[in-house]
This record gives structure tokens, C-alpha cells and sequence, in this order.
């Protein structure tokens, strides 16, 4: 019932010309993709954070403190102004709209390593859109509708902020370990712990049947070897 009603409320919005922006980093980098640890304190994990999104333009507009001793900080900033024109001969009219990005960072304390997860989405006039993907741990946010026709949809895709992220985790693998604030592990996507399949069962193959002993202890030896991950199949797996 739920899926019905965002739905059809996407589609009275289209119908009406408009329809809600929905985006995030997440929609490029996965969750594990998006965390670290880092060496230290949640302090030196603060500074090392404020001091890379700095660069890129972001500046920290909020703290909070959350259950079990972990903090959230929250950093913000401005990307670009799009102007609309729409209309016709007879009437033309235009609006801009400021487009942003805001980030959130949750920092976990664990002995001497502060776990971080990042978490990024675009900003419309100031205000933060919603995602699929927000994280119980972020402020709710609400709807933001915008024409259909406005200008500003391919800077409101995630793609962005994703971008930032992954270049402060590069900045991060960089810097010296014994720094406070220094990356000490990130995490990657679990690698699989299922053994290899075999290119075949030879006991299946039309030459079996007709196969001396030699000739079948070959064709088993071959179906031994793992069968190679082709694109069609890693895109499947995906």
C-alpha cells in the first residue's frame, strides 16, 4: 500500500509539472564505502574532518552528541546558482535557486581508533533533500518538490557529494599514520567466502558417454578448473 501511495503521489506530481528532488551519496557509495577509522580521539578525528571539507568549501554548522557516546557533525556549503527561464512569446519568466550539499558524520569511539561514517546529500535554496537511503542516525528531513523543467536536476543527483567523500578517504590513505587523525583501516566490501564453481560437470557432457577411462579422467580435470567471472555475470552480481 505504501509503494502504491508514493506512486501515485509521483505521478500527480509529474502531472502538475513538478516532482520532488531525492539524492544522495549513497546512491553512488555504498555504506561500507563511505566509513573509516581513524586514529585517536573523536577530537582529532573532528579537526581532521573540518579540515577536509574546508578545502572543498564546507564548513561545520552543528555537533550533537547521540546514544552511546558517539557524535554527529554536520557541515554544509554552497555549490552553484541555476537559473530557470521558462514561458513563451508572449510571456517569459526566470527564478535561481542555490544549489549545496550537506554532510554528516558520525563519530564512534572505540579504544584508540574513532569509527566514521559519512553520509552526503544536495541542498535546494538551503534546504536538504530527501533520499532512499538516509541513515537512522541523521536529522528526518522533509519533501522538496521543484519544477520539472527546472535547470538545476543534474546537479541534484548524488554524484557530488559521493565525489567529495571519495576524495577525503583518498586525502585520508595520504597522510603519515602516525598523525592524529590518520586513516588506520577502511572498510571494503566483504570478499566472498564461497568456494570457486567449476567450469562444468563432466559426468554431464555429451563426450562422457563414449569416453575411455583416460579420456574421462582428462575431461574431469578440466571441470575442476573455476569457472573465470565474465562482465555479463559480474553486472549480474551487481
Amino acid at each position: 500500500m505504501k509503494t502504491h501511495t508514493l506512486a501515485l503521489t509521483g505521478l500527480m506530481l509529474l502531472t502538475q509539472g513538478c516532482a520532488e528532488i531525492r539524492a544522495s551519496s549513497h546512491t553512488r557509495l555504498s555504506e561500507k564505502q563511505s566509513q573509516v577509522a581513524l586514529r585517536g580521539t573523536p577530537e582529532d578525528a573532528a579537526r581532521r574532518l573540518s579540515e577536509l571539507f574546508s578545502r572543498r568549501g564546507y564548513s561545520v554548522t552543528e555537533r550533537k552528541s547521540l546514544k552511546g557516546g558517539s557524535s554527529l557533525y554536520v557541515f554544509k556549503g554552497r555549490r552553484s546558482e541555476v537559473t530557470t527561464v521558462m514561458g513563451d512569446r508572449n510571456f517569459v519568466h526566470g527564478t535561481t535557486n542555490t544549489v549545496g550539499s550537506v554532510f554528516y558524520a558520525q563519530l564512534i569511539p572505540q579504544e584508540d581508533v574513532v569509527w566514521v561514517n559519512l553520509f552526503g546529500k544536495p541542498t535546494y535554496d538551503g534546504y536538504e533533500v530527501c533520499s532512499d537511503e538516509d541513515p537512522s542516525w541523521i536529522p528526518p528531513c522533509e519533501e522538496t518538490v521543484t519544477s520539472a523543467m527546472w535547470s538545476g536536476w543534474d546537479q541534484v543527483t548524488g554524484r557530488e557529494e559521493a565525489e567529495v567523500i571519495r576524495g577525503m578517504l583518498i586525502d585520508m590513505e595520504l597522510t603519515p599514520e602516525s598523525t592524529p587523525g590518520a586513516q588506520m583501516v577502511r572498510l571494503t566490501e566483504p570478499a566472498s567466502t564461497e568456494p570457486p564453481k567449476p567450469t562444468c560437470v563432466a559426468s554431464e557432457l555429451p563426450a562422457w558417454k563414449t569416453a575411455s577411462a583416460l579420456e574421462k579422467k582428462k575431461l574431469l580435470a578440466a571441470c575442476r578448473v573455476p569457472a573465470p567471472v565474465n562482465a555479463a555475470q559480474a553486472a549480474d552480481s551487481q
